[in-house]
């Protein structure tokens, strides 16, 4: 909210909200346990005192507004190196006079502290009236201590509850801060309770069963924190409250994400929840001035240097933070380290490289199941027309109950472990067959005409075959249908069938989005990787054009032979520019306004290809890029990965392949395919391009979210081997440049996507109310 500058007479900081010198960033207060930590009782003389000694911004310490020491590199294992000023060695520190800090600050801190309090009582009332339910979100941390604070001194303490969620990967210091936090609160306000929020298995158990959290595979916040939070409101108040109010302690400056937070968010975690953050605008050295003016507790572990407290080991932490817990939590961190160590062992690194994997922070881009050990539990699907045939192979829970939320389920036993049934979905009857053998089970069901029934049905599947049972999608039962225990438990008589507990996740489970390796989703005969339909011609540049600029009567103009005509029909149906019934789609009348930007429309066309023909797709998943393969190679590889294909079949794909790149810009000027011969045999590079246009990248993006289900991506993850298209896998565009074009994107004035590249974070954001096609509306605006 103020800008900070430094008060060299005090060795303090004095908020100004205009003039000075402003620090980048915001400046946490120094205490003699970091400095010891660290080892600056190496160079420096200081006391160990209760008042803070200097100042901090990001690595960098100030003493008296000076610049005098650096603590750089390091790592979880490794210490950073302290490099001191010249003119700082020898420096002897004198403790900060807090008091006359706060003093100069008095009338800042005062504006900070009533705006916050009428935000408060504004608050309290507006939703009062609403007939809401308050809670303070407590975690121990420096925050939430100045948000309980400022709570409790507006809403009545019979009116409110403060719920600690201990995800139980909590530090000591953070349990020792609440325990007597909530002393001290209930001797003030004998009104007040304090609750505890608990997963129903520890942390430890859970990372086991669903592999180590990552940047993407975020399952830790969401079944140890979120959901307990909201079990235990449900415990405190029962059912008949469903509105409620949570004060938070988000802030703004903490991330990219947070600064677009508003203020009063509604159903952001559940859909009866509505978010309140007091000190939204404040800064870190804001929040801990506050502490001192009120004499408020202060977490010990921001003494030893910690710039935010939360989890032992997050695959969000920076290296700074994770290197100063490692020293002080050492044995909490070390469960965690360790199942990090064996997934390390299962993914077949030796030790040395099990500890750079650590080291550098690799485990935290781990984006599905492979080298986890599940214990043999897995899901393969098949899709053949209106039906989907599935095997599970040691599924955790009984798929009859699952069932029970999308339809009226009727089935008999049969001998040999066979049940016949159906599923009656609206005006849909759905046959079901279930082969039992063993641990496994093997299903056959029809999925009706309606594709989101047939999602449902998949994540059926999932939920059946992967659940841990850690109850996130219980609590979004609102009507407490869903019970999970030891078991699943649908109670028909209150299960409205409204979907919240399969749509809450990808694959309608936490632990199949955490643990499924991808390729469990089989397709049948009609999509082999090798194809004659393309009758061994590539989609060239002139026969593109020539539709384009006659999309309408292009068949009665072509002077192509037949074989050609069907060759290029094909090509066409699989770029999406004409319908299944040969007529031309949407986006080919507005690609024909793009003529003047022909590599657009060719970038266009190869992303959608990519997710149409299997040929392309096998070509971009198998070869990285930079690679140079011979056709025959090609040829080989291509029968050995399609186990159905002869080699004549596969020769004829091949051909077209490189007819393909050879006669099209794909090849030589997007460089996704270039062509080269060496005497009588031809080589394809794959060498890609930063080249691409952002819109196309743009459309890449929404192509990929309509495909997978979800609009949220890592840009670490678009360069995953595994990720199922983006700019990466379908161009070899440099992460620099996609960073510099996301940014672009971010600021163009449709705001076509956002954000989140500071410090670890390297999150993507698409927008709910557009689709690839609206990007190519704007292309056409623009460009034509």
């Amino acid at each position: 909210m103020y800008k900070v500058i430094w008060d060299k007479e005090l060795n303090g900081i004095l908020l100004k909200s205009v003039g000075g010198s402003e620090i980048v960033g915001s400046a946490r207060p120094v205490f003699f346990e970091e400095l010891d930590l660290l080892g600056f009782d190496r160079f420096w003389e200081y006391p160990r005192c209760r008042e803070p000694l200097l100042w901090a911004v990001g690595r960098q310490y100030y003493y008296r507004g000076e610049f005098v020491a650096e603590a750089r590199g390091g790592n979880i294992f490794q210490s950073p190196e302290i490099v001191v000023t010249k003119k700082s060695k020898g420096l002897k520190l004198e403790a900060i006079n807090i008091k006359a800090v706060i003093e100069k600050n008095k009338k800042a801190l005062f504006v900070l502290e009533n705006e916050a309090l009428d935000f408060v009582e504004h608050t309290y009332n507006v939703y009062k009236k609403r007939g809401c339910t308050f809670a303070v979100a407590f975690s121990g941390g420096k925050d939430s201590q100045v948000v309980l604070d400022l709570v409790t001194r507006v809403v009545p303490p019979d009116d409110l509850v403060v719920i600690f969620s201990d995800t139980t990967m909590e530090i000591s210091h953070t349990y020792e801060n609440v325990e007597k936090t909530k002393e001290e609160y209930e001797k003030r306000y004998p009104g007040l309770k304090f609750y505890i929020a608990k997963p129903p298995k520890s942390a430890i158990e859970f990372w086991k069963e669903f592999g180590p959290p990552s940047v993407k595979q975020r399952w830790c916040c969401t079944v140890t924190k979120t959901a307990p939070f909201h079990k235990a409101f449900k415990k405190i108040y029962g059912l008949s409250i469903m509105k409620i109010l949570v004060f938070e302690g988000c802030r703004s400056d903490e991330s990219v994400i947070r600064a677009r937070y508003e203020r009063i968010r509604r159903n952001t975690k559940h859909f009866y929840q509505t978010n309140a953050e007091v000190i939204h605008s404040w800064n870190c050295t804001e929040v801990f001035l506050y502490l001192f003016l009120r004499d408020l507790r202060i977490n010990k572990g921001y003494r030893y240097g910690l710039d935010r407290i939360g989890c032992s080991l997050c695959p969000f932490a920076s290296s700074w933070n994770e290197h100063i817990l490692y020293k002080i939590e050492g044995n909490t961190l070390m469960k965690f380290i360790n199942v990090v160590y064996e997934y390390g062992k299962t993914l077949g690194l030796s030790n040395a490289d099990i500890t750079a994997f650590i080291a550098d922070g690799q485990w935290k881009k781990r984006a599905g199941g492979r080298g986890i050990d599940n214990n043999g539990t897995t899901l393969l699907l098949f899709f053949k027309d209106n039906n989907i045939e599935a095997t599970l192979k040691k599924p955790r829970e009984n798929i009859l109950e699952w069932f029970k939320t999308i339809g009226d389920l009727h089935y008999k036993a049969e001998p040999k472990n066979r049940i016949m049934g159906e599923i009656r979905i609206g005006n849909e009857t759905l046959s079901l067959t279930i082969n039992k053998k063993e641990e496994n089970l093997n299903i056959c069901i029809n999925t009706g005409l309606n594709p989101i029934t047939k999602e449902m049905i998949k994540k059926v599947l999932y939920k059946t075959t992967y659940c841990v049972h850690c109850g996130a999608c219980a609590e979004e039962c609102s009507t407490e249908a869903l019970v999970i225990n030891s078991h699943v438990k649908i109670n028909t008589d209150l299960c409205t069938r409204c979907g919240n507990c399969l749509n809450f996740a990808e694959k309608g489970c936490l632990a199949a989005k955490s643990l499924v390796t991808y390729g469990g989703e089989r397709l049948m005969k009609r999509d082999r990787i090798a194809t004659s339909k393309f009758q061994n011609f590539g989609l060239r540049r002139d026969w593109l054009i020539f539709f384009l600029r006659n999309s309408n009567d292009w068949f009665s103009k072509t002077n192509l032979g037949n074989r050609q005509i069907e060759s290029l029909k094909t090509w066409l149906r699989e770029s999406e520019l004409l319908d299944k019934n040969n007529r031309p789609a949407a986006i080919a009348k507005l690609l024909s306004e793009l003529i003047s930007n022909e590599l657009l429309i060719w970038e266009i066309v190869w992303i959608n290809l990519y997710y149409n023909v299997n040929l392309i797709k096998w070509y971009l998943n198998t070869f990285d890029w930079g690679t140079s393969i011979s056709g025959k190679d090609l040829v080989i590889k291509l029968v050995e990965d399609d186990s159905n294909a002869k080699e004549k079949t596969a020769k004829n794909a091949i051909s077209s392949l490189f007819n393909l790149f050879d006669c099209s810009p794909i090849g030589c000027e997007l460089k996704i395919g270039v062509v080269e011969k060496n005497g009588r045999d031809r080589y394809i590079k794959k060498i890609g391009t930063d080249d691409i246009h952002p819109l196309a990248v743009a459309y890449s993006l929404y192509k990929v979210a309509e495909h997978i289900g979800r609009r949220d991506f890592t840009i670490s993850e678009l360069y995953s081997k595994e990720f199922k298209g983006g700019p990466y896998k379908l161009f070899g565009i440099s992460r620099d440049k996609l960073e510099r074009v996301l940014r672009g994107l971010q600021e163009d004035k449709e705001q076509i996507l956002r954000v989140d590249l500071v410090a670890d974070l390297d999150n993507i954001y698409l927008r709910d109310d557009l689709s690839s096609l609206d990007i190519v509306k704007i292309a056409e605006v623009r460009l034509k």
